[in-house]
């Protein structure tokens, strides 16, 4: 692999990912982080994210760096234009530039999407929270999935089963939203039944994607499991998808990670969320799984696709959660010699110890990733290492291995080889 040892990088975040410039750190010469800070009343849980770690330097900006700054990295959504104006100047991006709003306008996507022959689910837009009440009655005790624009500090996607039941979190939701309540859009789709989350996790460079993938099925918000597979051994209607947004990615001059979320059942293929980013859960487990990632980015940013080399057939990754992080400061404990496979959100480290800065933003604090030439060892790995992780109120989902093995023989029944 190339030698990067005399190249700088700065990782652009918004605190989640920022164990990427840890890893990029064993790569580069020197290794720079920032994420967003800049408030009416700043936050020193967000000034301190990243800060204290010995592999790489936090700045507050990239405007003090940014002559030295080799390669920049966007690990997340909403930088667009500042990705287009570092690629004017002669810089090397690595993101999705302006293409996130594939991920993030939700409405104009679902209208593209369609207009490409991408199978979707049912879905129905609504503008306004009274358009909203009125729908979910109208379809008595349905299930549907209610997903808004852009801002998901708002509301992430969440279920409904009838208006009774959802009244109340409607009532709150319309609350907190205020004077914008009632202009708003919402995506809401029909639930598919007996169906397989399942993603194509890979990267794009220009539209075009490399020979050999992930294919990976996710328990939300729980644990995901891979297999390493050559393109034209993916599922043929999961091939299809990537295939007919390629010409789209390809004028955005898209380079990143990509995933086109899916659902898969006995009847078919559905595209479901886009994620034009580091997705999470996948990327802690791509950090670790492809041994030339840094050489793909260097590569990439530039408009050059090379070919991944993976350590391993399989893959897998479980989620490190706790009640009590997303509001109070916590210390996560564990034995060091893991600290390569353990991937956290929001950390800071002081001193010796560690620490993951409250958020607000959910329970997720981080995850335990394993490869191998089997599936078994990968999730007995990641089984063992959760068991000495320590931290207040902590919880490792090491249980939805299981869960993940039943829907593999699901997947085989339906004719996919994993």
């Amino acid at each position: 692999m190339a030698d990067h040892s005399t190249h700088s990088v700065c990782i652009c975040d918004n605190g989640i990912f920022a164990e990427v410039a840890r890893k990029l750190s064993q790569s580069f010469g020197h290794v720079y982080y920032t994420s967003p800070w800049v408030a009416d009343f700043p936050s020193s849980y967000k000034t301190e994210l990243g800060e204290g770690f010995p592999d790489y330097e936090r700045v507050d900006s990239i405007w003090d760096i940014i002559d030295d700054v080799d390669l920049f990295v966007f690990t997340d959504l909403h930088q667009g234009p500042l990705q287009e104006y570092l690629a004017s100047i002669g810089k090397r991006v690595w993101g999705s530039r302006n293409a996130d709003e594939l991920e993030c306008n939700r409405t104009a996507a679902k209208e593209h999407f369609k207009e490409l022959g991408i199978p979707q689910a049912p879905y129905k837009i609504v503008t306004g929270m009274d358009e909203l009440r009125k729908y979910i009655r109208s379809r008595g005790h349905d299930k549907l999935w209610v997903k808004i624009n852009r801002t998901r500090g708002d509301t992430e996607t969440f279920s409904v089963e009838g208006y009774d039941l959802a009244k109340g979190r409607l009532d709150t939701m319309e609350a907190e939203f205020g004077p914008v309540a009632e202009s708003r859009d919402f995506v809401v789709e029909d639930n598919l039944p007996d169906t397989l989350d399942i993603a194509i996790d890979t990267y794009c460079i220009d539209g075009e994607y490399p020979s050999r993938a992930m294919l990976g099925v996710e328990q939300k918000d729980m644990g995901y499991v891979c297999s390493v597979k050559d393109w034209n051994k993916m599922p043929p209607a999961l091939v299809d998808i990537y295939d007919k947004i390629s010409p789209t990615l390809e004028q955005y001059k898209y380079r990143n990670l990509i995933a086109f979320e899916s659902c898969v059942g006995a009847k078919g293929l559905w595209l479901a969320d886009p994620c034009c980013r580091f997705g999470s859960p996948v990327s802690e487990l791509e950090l670790n799984m492809i041994a030339n990632l840094p050489e793909i980015m260097w590569e990439g940013s530039g408009g050059k696709l090379v070919e991944p080399q993976y350590r391993g057939r399989y893959g897998c990754e479980v989620l490190i959660k706790s009640k009590w992080s997303p509001e109070k400061p916590m210390l996560i404990e564990f034995p060091e010699e893991y600290r390569d496979q353990i991937k956290l959100r929001y950390a800071a480290q002081f001193g010796k110890e560690t620490w993951i800065l409250p958020q607000n933003s959910g329970e997720e604090v981080g995850a335990i990733v394993a490869y191998g030439n089997s599936l078994e060892s990968c999730t007995e790995e990641v089984k063992e290492i959760g068991e000495q992780v320590r931290g207040t109120e902590l919880t490792v989902t090491s249980g939805s291995m299981d869960d993940l093995k039943d829907n593999l023989s699901d997947l085989s029944s339906w004719g996919i080889d994993f």
